[in-house]
């Protein structure tokens, strides 16, 4: 950046020397003005970052033009040029701010270093305002970066604990939407049969953008699906038509991908903003695209568990043998309707999930909740509150789950 200094003087000979012989050999762009009050003007208009000014001028002496110059409260450092003998002139200039005074004639020299050390100051000014400047930044940024940590930690921490699909998606998209500021946020499945899109989860979308379907080979959201790449567009490309109804003037849409196989796409769109997403936004957006990703697999698992629990206990009920299933810590996992009417269940509410101590007692009880060490199986003669004498049998399962089979005697 060049530094623009404007010599006020009505001697066009002084002019010529400071420009062509110190200043401009220095790297300054130079302005010259012959008299006081069109150094005033251009002074106002140009903002130079140094002044060098003649005291006795036509029009307006040196000090006066300083003196307007303060009244407007425009401050310009400046070198007040002055005859000799008048320091006393000089004195009053201090008053008015000027850095450094001169008595001509002067040589190339002391103006040289006159013009450094009115200089010094304000560049140093200047330097302290860019760091200052570049350190509100840093410290903005470093904000924001906590910000998006908190709320991703957060969203991670509600994909681990909820197997509530609808409820994690739809936090995945308001937090997509909160961290990168963007206007609108969408979660888009892929629906194989059809070669299309749809939306899963959004925010801020309108009924007519939540029901549109995508076509993966013709449209932004499914190149992103086919390449596993994110995409992003910024304002400068103008609106842009995702291959829907809707023109955005930008975007961030990236992969979800479950198992190396992508699966759907999470994306935000700004409509009227004129703000762009940037590196770190897509990068947020990949992470909380990564959590979405988890929960959808966490949910097809426990869906997998629950089909294959409800399959067993289906099994279980076709035989008359009592069965229980208890977790490691001493919870009923399955049982039969054969064990619920011959075991005598102290609680006639679904037992499933129970303390094993809420469902039964006596015997019953005290041999369930007795220590296997290291046995796999033990087995004991039993006899129910009804009367009805159980061969029962217990079975250490892997993972630290127990089944037990009564066997009716006699």
């Amino acid at each position: 950046m060049y530094e623009r200094v404007l010599v006020i003087d009505d001697s066009e000979e002084i002019r010529e020397f400071l420009s062509e012989y110190i200043l401009r050999p220095k790297g300054f762009e130079v302005l010259t003005a012959s008299n006081g009050l069109m150094g005033l003007e251009m002074a106002i208009a140009k903002e130079p970052n140094l002044m060098i000014v003649d005291q006795q001028m036509p029009r307006l002496t040196g000090l006066e033009v300083l003196e307007k110059l303060k009244e407007r409260g425009i401050e310009i450092p400046a070198i007040l040029a002055t005859a000799h003998g008048s320091e006393e002139t000089a004195v009053a200039a201090f008053r008015l701010g000027i850095r450094d005074y001169v008595i001509k004639p002067f040589d190339a020299d002391e103006i040289s270093e006159s013009v450094d050390k009115a200089l010094r100051e304000s560049r140093l000014a200047r330097e302290r305002d860019q760091l200052v400047q570049q350190l509100m930044e840093s410290n903005s940024q470093l904000q924001r970066r906590a910000q998006e940590l908190n709320v991703l930690y957060g969203v991670g921490k509600s994909v681990a604990s909820s197997l509530d699909l609808e409820e994690v998606l739809h936090r995945v998209v308001e937090a997509a939407v909160y961290v990168v500021g963007a206007e609108e946020g969408s979660l888009m499945l892929l629906d194989e049969d059809q070669g299309e899109l749809y939306i899963r989860a959004s925010k801020n979308l309108d009924s007519k953008a939540q029901s549109m379907r995508k076509r993966v080979s013709d449209s932004l959201a499914g190149k992103v699906l086919q390449t596993k790449r994110a995409i992003a567009i910024g304002n400068d490309s103008q609106w842009k038509r995702t291959h829907t109804a809707l023109l955005v003037k930008s975007l961030i849409y990236v992969p979800l991908i479950l198992q190396n196989k992508p699966i759907g796409v999470l994306g935000v769109t700004n409509r009227l903003k004129e703000t762009s997403f940037d590196s770190n936004d897509t990068r947020a957006l990949s992470a909380l695209g990564g959590y979405a990703t988890i929960a959808i697999n966490n949910a097809n698992i426990y869906s997998e568990i629950e089909r294959e629990k409800n399959t067993l206990s289906a099994v279980m009920d076709l035989t008359d043998n009592p069965i229980l299933v208890i977790d490691e810590n001493n919870r009923l996992l399955l049982t039969n309707s054969s064990a619920r009417k011959r075991l005598g269940f102290v609680s006639s509410e679904n037992p499933i999930g129970q303390p094993i101590q809420d469902i039964l007692q006596g015997d019953l009880l005290a041999f369930i909740d007795q220590p296997q060490g290291a046995a796999r199986q033990i087995a004991k003669k039993l006899v129910t509150a009804s009367g009805e004498t159980f061969n029962a049998e217990m079975t250490l399962i892997e993972g630290g789950n127990r089944s037990i089979l009564f066997q009716p005697i006699g």
